[in-house]
């Protein structure tokens, strides 16, 4: 998968592993310097979004984790 496209309704687990939440298909660029990755959108159960960068992300079988 092209980590600057994240496709709509993909999984993501938190850091901790107690939610679950989906992408929105909204990436930005990251501004840290040096940092190639995005900042991939996602909704959380509660309604909130982050953006958490795709640096950071670890690709599982059936979702993504923040690492």
């Amino acid at each position: 998968m092209r980590y600057d496209y994240f496709p709509k309704d993909q999984r993501v687990q938190s850091r901790g592993g107690r939610l679950i939440g989906v992408t929105t298909g909204a990436t930005r660029p990251c501004q840290l310097e040096g940092c190639k990755g995005v900042r991939v959108t996602v909704k959380w159960p509660d309604g909130k979004h982050t953006h958490p960068c795709s640096e950071g992300l670890i690709a599982g079988r059936r979702q993504w984790r923040i690492a």
